[in-house]
């Protein structure tokens, strides 16, 4: 009776919630099925362009094994299945269910419906990441958890960044008049954009088959500029980063080794004359995770 006069009372509540605002949307609260796979997807910061966080309609592709089974392209108990986020809650495309036994999960964004290899799978950053779709789309995610029985409440995913992220910062020479404008255009050069990735690691090599390119940046402020990059090493002296401003172009070469879920600093420091330039290279290096 108690539990009767509540839900009442709750209908009621949602009623007069709506009538008093029928523009507000109302986001449904999925209620899973007994032994329905329910997963928690955790961003690496979890705190895009928040890059903080997921986001309303982010895809997720999921894989689940039994525990003591190699990941296969097809025949798993779950084969890459949509996982998408609703803004409370991830569902899934099907139903997906537990089997008994332990289990095996990996997840992996940005979802792709095309898997070609789970231990060579195939990846590329967009070559424009100046705009926020092409930075997030090159933002490979992995997650994994092992050894899980089937439970009533979701089970964490904890992401990770499994490329290399790139800051460029602009800084002003002794002989650099005025400021720096706030429409210089930043790319980075000489980086195969291709990777081959394992899928039960989420381990990302560069594709040694793959050909060179130029990646525009994404600006952060009039000075600072962001991409991402496939993990390698420019091990000879190399053209690392070209800055446009106006009709002047700045072309930095040098060596350097992009590694895996690191975020590298380079600075770079403006001449009047494109010539008399100065580039330090990891001038930081941190965790990007």
């Amino acid at each position: 009776m108690k539990a009767t006069t509540y839900m009442m009372a709750a209908a009621m509540t949602i009623a007069l919630a709506a009538c008093d605002n029928e523009s507000e949307k109302v986001i449904e609260v999925y209620t899973p099925e007994e032994g329905e796979i329910q997963l928690m997807m955790m961003h690496p910061h979890q705190t895009r362009v928040t890059e903080t966080s997921f986001e309303a309609s982010d895809s997720i592709g999921v894989y689940v094994t039994a525990n003591d089974a190699a990941l296969q392209l097809a025949g798993n108990e779950v084969n890459n299945e949509l996982f998408t986020y609703n803004g409370t809650s991830w569902t899934s495309k099907r139903k997906v269910y537990w089997n008994t036994g332990k289990h095996n999960v990996y997840a992996f964004y940005p979802y792709s419906k095309k898997v070609n290899d789970v231990v060579d799978y195939s990846f590329s950053v967009q070559t424009d990441q100046s705009t926020d779709w092409g930075y997030m789309h090159s933002d490979f995610l992995f997650a994994s958890a092992l050894d899980v029985t089937a439970s009533t409440t979701p089970v964490t995913m904890q992401f990770e960044h499994k490329l290399s992220n790139v800051i460029v910062k602009l800084e002003k020479g002794e002989n650099y008049e005025g400021e720096i404008p706030a429409n210089a255009e930043v790319y980075l050069l000489s980086t195969v954009p291709h990777a081959v990735i394992d899928l039960t690691t989420g381990d990302a090599a560069k594709d040694n088959y793959g050909a060179e390119t130029v990646i525009r940046c994404r600006q952060l402020s009039n000075t600072q500029y962001q991409g991402i990059v496939v993990p390698q090493s420019l091990t000879s002296r190399r053209p690392l980063v070209e800055v446009v401003i106006g009709d002047v172009s700045y072309l930095m070469e040098g060596k350097i080794s992009y590694r895996p879920g690191m975020r590298h600093t380079i600075s770079v420091t403006l001449d009047q004359n494109p010539e008399q330039i100065k580039i330090e290279i990891g001038g930081s290096l941190e965790g990007w995770n």
